[in-house]
């Protein structure tokens, strides 16, 4: 009796020794199955959120580990979902996950979830050399890759300075025609640029340049917002400003006389006043019926060379498309058209319906018929305003601190030919 005692108990302790605490069967070597369905279920420019279906195993899953692009990056997860952080925008990348067992056992990998984080959401940075609107020496003012020229056929006064004129569009994306001769549809994440500057001496442009402002019209979220950035005096950079700033210019105009222009840069709100409608921002010049025609640097109708390199769709041909006459070109077109088109490019973004200003009942658009513009019942004081330069009273009251004689003269014309 004794022995059997003796025996049970032997028998008893090898069954239970080959046994963990745990209950986990000592020698396991049976990997988990493979999580199921990884997927991302959210990302920014920097991050990216992913789940996946747990996995099972003859045990127990104690957890799981993320691979990214094919190194581990995160272990002993005890979820089926994880954030990762501290990605680079605009980059593909690729995950998979593997489950763990008590015993260590890795299981196959899941599907491969390959993605790429967002670009970087477009602002307003500090800096324009952080804008990528130009490369190289900046005062070159080189487009950079994927920045487009264009110019426009009758050109707003701006106290005599020249104007470079850029758009940029996301990659891949482009401008839409919506059967209008106006303004095509840009789709978010535009960049609208204009650079002011003088040249040394307008008689030779190789001498340099004094770059003095760069006006930026950004799209988000379906809304126009305006920035300006103030070039250094080293021509090397510009920054953000926000409240405008006077700049002493003086330059040689093409006669060989010095001219002195005490020029304002605008503030944010100055900018918002011309560029509002109905109380929304909106760009100006970039008008199909103002980009109809052949620029220099193009040597094709630029609407056409729009359409031709992708950056311009919906339209068959530049035919279908009216033109806003050159108010300087008085060979092709009679004065009553030229005047109406430097009123249009100079003075409609104010006067027309939604405009700044309401209070004088005028529509001064190319389109509007001159009996519904308000031209003729206020051309008295049209030709006041157009000869004064006082802040409050001159027109355009902002934008210019000198009287553009040059467009007065055919204004006097234009305003005496629609008496007659």
């Amino acid at each position: 009796m004794k022995y059997t005692y003796i025996f049970l108990l032997a028998v008893s302790t090898l069954i239970f020794s080959s046994c963990d605490s745990d209950d986990t069967p000592k020698g396991d070597t049976q990997s988990p199955t493979s999580p199921l369905n990884l997927m991302s279920t959210g990302s920014t420019d920097t991050t990216v959120d992913l789940s996946w279906e747990e996995a099972s195993d003859n045990v127990a899953v104690t957890g799981y580990n993320l691979y990214q692009d094919g190194v581990i990056a995160q272990s002993d997860l005890t979820g089926t979902s994880t954030s990762v952080a501290q990605l680079i925008a605009d980059t593909p990348y690729s995950f998979y996950v593997t489950a763990i067992d008590e015993a260590s056992n890795e299981s196959d990998a899941s599907n491969t979830a390959s993605l790429n984080t967002a670009v970087e959401p477009l602002q307003f940075l500090q800096n324009l050399s952080e804008m990528g609107v130009y490369t190289g020496d900046f005062s070159n003012l080189i487009p950079a890759d994927g920045v487009q020229l264009y110019e426009i056929n009758s050109t707003l006064f701006s106290d005599y300075s020249s104007k470079q004129r850029l758009v940029i569009l996301p990659e891949g994306e482009s401008m839409t025609y919506d059967n209008s001769d106006l303004l095509p549809l840009f789709p978010d994440n535009t960049i609208i640029a204009k650079t002011f500057y003088y040249n040394i001496d307008d008689r030779d442009p190789s001498l340099g340049q004094q770059i003095i402002e760069t006006r930026l019209l950004l799209k988000l979220a379906g809304a126009w917002q305006v920035g300006n950035y103030k070039w250094n005096v080293a021509q090397t950079d510009a920054s953000l400003i926000e409240n405008g700033s006077g700049v002493d210019i003086s330059y040689i105009d093409l006669n060989g006389d010095t001219n002195d222009i005490d020029y304002e840069i605008p503030s944010n709100m100055d900018c918002a006043t011309c560029h509002n409608n109905n109380g929304s921002t909106r760009p100006i010049g970039i008008k199909l019926r103002n980009m109809n025609f052949i620029p220099s640097y193009t040597g094709q109708n630029q609407i056409d060379y729009f359409k031709n390199i992708g950056l311009l769709n919906g339209l068959i041909t530049s035919d279908d498309i009216s033109l806003l006459p050159d108010w300087t070109d008085d060979t092709n077109y009679d004065i009553f058209e030229r005047g109406r088109a430097y009123i249009d490019i100079n003075c409609a973004h104010c006067h027309q319906p939604g405009g700044e200003v309401t209070n004088f009942n005028l529509d001064f658009r190319y389109e509007t018929l001159f009996n519904d513009s308000g031209i003729y019942a206020n051309r008295g004081e049209i030709e006041e305003r157009i000869q004064s330069n006082t802040p409050t009273y001159r027109m355009p009251q902002l934008g210019r601190s000198v009287v553009h004689d040059e467009a007065v003269a055919m204004l006097l014309e234009y305003l005496q030919a629609i008496e007659d």
